[in-house]
């Protein structure tokens, strides 16, 4: 958590180390702030302290240290011992007596108490830890990223902690640091009792409980089983219902539900089992039914794999199936138990969002139609009705169902918008640089949009003659010159940032931990 630009010293003298951590913890106490924080936000926080205390100028890099410790503490004491990760260096061994075997995961500790790691190994797997004993972060920074855990204790160099705070803070793990006394990578000594103070540290009653996202992954499994839509939806009686059911168990990530659960679990104080496998299945029927119509509009022959539903059965078919999706996506919103008012407000949020996906749908068409590529604004806006406005419904749903605060609601419409921007931004960045280099004719591209912007009259001929025989190679040359690749990066920059900036807002520490763990994951090679 520390810039190489800041001295990277721990105070020699014990006393002071503990006072500044007992100061810290005190600070922040009163301070109530929601982590995760900016590196600048940290270094001002470290600013405060110092001088109120005056504390030295070298003094700044550990009090940082302290800083990020107290306003994790309360989020890390919240997580169970078993979800969280122990991480200690391998010198800290004895290097003299020590006798442990080493493997890729780093050193076998042989227990042989020559050194004070075997005794913090002890007290942590006793209590459920994962242990790990190595140098580097690329293990546990892989274990964070696949979700094994919830929380890091690690005890490390200055260097080391300011690599862990790039990724902890990416995916919004809560995470401790206790330094080491000297960086000499042999030998080294750590303050033992922080260690076992952090280790032990435990409150299930704070108010701080996190969001498990593998609990609300494997929660959004279970409710897309044929026995759940049964359930759910009853037996199917005809060809065409049962056509729907299997196209609801097929392919994809389950996001759109994944988010409805998300939400509600995130807001609601009365939890309804029953309320919430309708709302995330009627997410689910209203995003299959997209899909049909859009593979349908763009004539795809394959999806998840197999043959579209319209490559199959034939176009009547298939729009009648995407039909039945959405009337049960309705159906199912209707049949919760619910206040009638939160119905109300649930299907009003469904029903604006569809209204919003066909316009932005309609935009595409009718420029295919005309033969028109779209400005960058028109672009834009195609991407809030179609990416953001899908993110918008499934996280408002679980919100309002959850009875969220008018304030969270209006703030998840503004992390959609930004979020579901730089992910449409992102996707054509990837399609566009990919070994494919996929572009269709009348589909929204950020990159032929922004092209537009910058070519005379003369190359816009050109360009566009390119585009509507798919002249890839050719395209590719007028974006390479006029650094369009560039220019896309800048955009997508500007909506992360922003997308960051709501995230700051975001009150509920639940939801807003949850919610930069999702943006870490989905955009982590652009930020």
């Amino acid at each position: 958590m520390i810039r190489t630009e800041i001295q990277l010293e721990v105070p020699a003298d014990s006393a002071l180390r503990l006072a500044i951590r007992r100061k810290a913890e005190a600070f922040f106490r009163e301070k109530n702030i929601i982590p995760p924080v900016s590196y600048n936000d940290l270094s001002d926080y470290a600013d405060e302290l110092m001088l109120i205390n005056g504390w030295g100028g070298k003094s700044k890099a550990f009090v940082m240290v302290c800083c990020g410790n107290a306003i994790w503490q309360p989020y890390v004491s919240s997580v169970p011992f078993n979800r969280r990760i122990l991480l200690l260096p391998q010198c800290m061994s004895n290097s003299k007596l020590c006798r442990a075997e080493h493997d890729e995961l780093g050193l076998l500790c042989s227990a042989c108490n020559n050194c004070s790691i075997s005794g913090l190994l002890h007290t942590a797997e006793k209590h459920g830890y994962i242990t790990l004993v190595t140098e580097g972060t690329t293990i546990t920074s892989r274990l964070i990223e696949e979700g094994k855990a919830d929380a890091v204790i690690g005890v490390s160099c200055m260097e080391v902690l300011e690599k862990m705070y790039d990724s902890v803070t990416k995916y919004a793990v809560p995470g401790i640091g206790v330094p080491l006394h000297q960086a000499g990578c042999v030998d080294t000594t750590t303050d033992l009792e922080w260690v076992k103070e952090e280790l032990l540290r435990y409150n299930d009653h704070d108010g701080q409980q996190l969001l498990n996202m593998n609990y609300l992954r494997n929660k959004t499994s279970t409710f897309f089983t044929r026995e759940q839509l049964s359930l759910l939806m009853g037996v199917a009686t005809n060809s065409t219902e049962q056509l729907i059911r299997d196209y609801l168990l097929i392919g994809g990530k389950r996001i759109r539900p994944l988010l409805t659960i998300l939400t509600y679990e995130a807001c609601s104080k009365k939890h309804s089992s029953s309320d919430l496998s309708r709302l995330a299945l009627a997410i689910e029927c209203f995003h299959k039914a997209s899909l049909i119509h859009d593979d349908i509009e763009d004539d795809d022959p394959v999806r998840y794999g197999q043959e579209t539903l319209h490559s199959k059965y034939g176009i009547p078919v298939a729009i009648n199936a995407g039909d039945l999706l959405i009337g049960e996506g309705y159906r199912l919103i209707a049949e919760t138990n619910l206040d009638p008012s939160i119905i109300h407000r649930c299907i009003h949020a469904a029903a604006d969002g569809h209204r919003l996906l066909a316009t932005g749908q309609g935009m595409e068409l009718m420029a295919l139609r005309n033969r028109e590529i779209l400005t960058i604004d028109q672009t834009l806006t195609v991407f809030d009705y179609k990416a953001a406005t899908a993110f918008k419904v499934a996280l408002l749903l679980g919100a309002i169902a959850g009875e969220a605060d008018q304030e969270t609601l209006l703030l998840l419409e503004k992390f959609s918008f930004n979020m579901g921007v730089a992910y449409q931004i992102m996707d054509d960045m990837q399609d566009f640089t990919g070994p494919a280099g996929e572009i269709s004719p009348g589909k929204s591209s950020v990159y032929l949009s922004l092209l537009m912007e910058y070519l005379g009259a003369e190359d816009q001929v050109l360009f566009q003659g390119a585009y509507y025989s798919s002249d890839i190679n050719k395209i590719k040359q007028f974006t390479d010159q006029y650094g369009i690749g560039d220019q896309a990066q800048k955009l997508l920059d500007k909506f992360l940032e922003q997308t960051r900036t709501c995230l700051k807002e975001f009150k509920n520490p639940a939801l807003k931990l949850a919610l930069h763990e999702m943006v870490g994951k989905i955009f982590r090679d652009y930020i």
